[in-house]
């Protein structure tokens, strides 16, 4: 399962501000940044660099990487090696409201921006949330991303699923579907490259994981540049609201929020309480040992061949262990039953029998240390326990 973050970091798009960008040694220069090149929204992470060291009156070196390179995604020992030798921040990074937290022991600025999933909606088209599409509707969205577990709150939806965002876009745009659910930045560069998108409508998912803050991670070396980048943020900021009385700076202001669309949820997501209550106690038995067996089967049959033989993760994610069952990714089985069942295999998603997900998942609980019980697993109550899923190995 790929992490739901999106390596992409796709944020919402930032207005341009002309300043000179000085290369080479990062840490020369007054002001120096680490940027994913391989993100859509590159162009937005150097125009944020820019105003603020021009604000600053600092040069400015960027450093960029690509995030693309590891499927899943940048590591922190990859973000600590940067930021010790390359840079004092690495922009752009989204962490999830919902439950979110900086990697590693790294930190993180105060939140600068906020983007997230989105649904994507054709010009004819009124509905402006998942709950006003009739029943039957098919909704396009992306393999392996946050999205998919909408699904199965919405009814009367179901997933049209592709492997790509861009693909995910042109299913829309060529009217195969009503609506699709990607990465907001992602549908901004897909309309910009393709002007006839332009009519589509975009509107925030207020669903578990769908809103993310944006921020810059540092380590303890760059505390100071972080305090210098927050106050500078906040008056580019300012300066966005209250052009008149700041007209020196609103041409530098960089930042546009995704619309406020209220109270963050949780529903169908480990709670705060549920995980530190988890992560203290003996993990539940879910499934019976039979159900592990032969999950372990339809592993190596479906799975193994991206996930490798002891889940450690080949050409897809690791599915063991503390990063992949991670108190900061917060959750649940039903989470994780949801992705697997409708997007594995990568070939075929969706394509096996419902037994057959079922002993999958009875499987990766059993090698993420939950015990086996008496009472076996069923699909219906795998895709909605609320059950944090946390590792409980060795």
């Amino acid at each position: 399962m790929r992490d739901f973050r999106n390596t992409s970091l796709n944020r919402v798009w930032l207005a341009a501000a002309g300043v000179v960008l000085m290369h080479g040694a990062a840490l020369a220069a007054d002001f120096s940044v680490c940027i994913d090149s391989s993100s859509p929204s590159a162009a937005r992470d150097e125009t944020v660099a820019r105003a603020v060291a021009k604000l600053d009156g600092d040069t400015l070196a960027v450093h960029r990487f690509d995030g693309a390179a590891d499927d899943d995604g940048v590591s922190t020992k990859k973000f600590k090696s940067m930021l010790s030798t390359q840079c004092q921040l690495v922009l752009g990074y989204p962490i999830d409201m919902t439950n979110g937290e900086p990697p590693g022991d790294l930190f993180a600025s105060a939140p600068y921006d906020q983007t997230g999933f989105v649904l994507v909606v054709a010009g004819g088209e009124n509905a402006k949330s998942l709950a006003d599409f009739p029943a039957g509707t098919d909704i396009a969205v992306t393999f392996e991303t946050a999205p998919n577990l909408y699904f199965a709150a919405h009814p009367n939806v179901q997933a049209d699923i592709h492997e790509t965002d861009k693909e995910t876009l042109e299913s829309l745009a060529a009217g195969h579907v009503k609506a699709a659910m990607v990465w907001q930045a992602t549908v901004e560069d897909y309309q910009r490259a393709h002007p006839q998108a332009a009519g589509f409508k975009v509107y925030p998912l207020t669903e578990p994981h769908a809103r993310w803050n944006v921020v810059a991670l540092y380590a303890p070396s760059g505390a100071a540049a972080a305090v210098r980048f927050d106050a500078a943020m906040k008056a580019l900021n300012e300066a966005a609201s209250q052009p008149r009385k700041h007209a020196g700076l609103a041409a530098e202001s960089p930042i546009r929020l995704v619309a406020d669309v209220g109270a963050i949820p949780t529903t169908g997501s480990a709670s705060p309480e549920a995980l530190k209550k988890s992560a203290t106690t003996a993990p539940p038995a879910l499934y019976t040992e039979a159900q592990a067996a032969a999950g372990k089967q339809k592993f190596a049959d479906n799975c193994e061949q991206c996930h490798g033989t002891n889940l450690e993760g080949l050409a897809g994610p690791a599915l063991k262990g503390k990063n992949f069952a991670s108190v900061k990714s917060a959750f649940t089985v039903g989470d994780v039953f949801t992705i697997v069942s409708q997007n594995m295999p990568a070939t075929q998603p969706g394509s096996l029998e419902h037994d057959d997900y079922v002993q999958i998942m009875a499987f990766l609980l059993q090698q993420n240390g939950y015990p086996a019980g008496k009472t076996a697993l069923a699909f219906d109550s795998a895709q909605k326990s609320g059950v944090p899923l946390l590792y409980h190995g060795q």
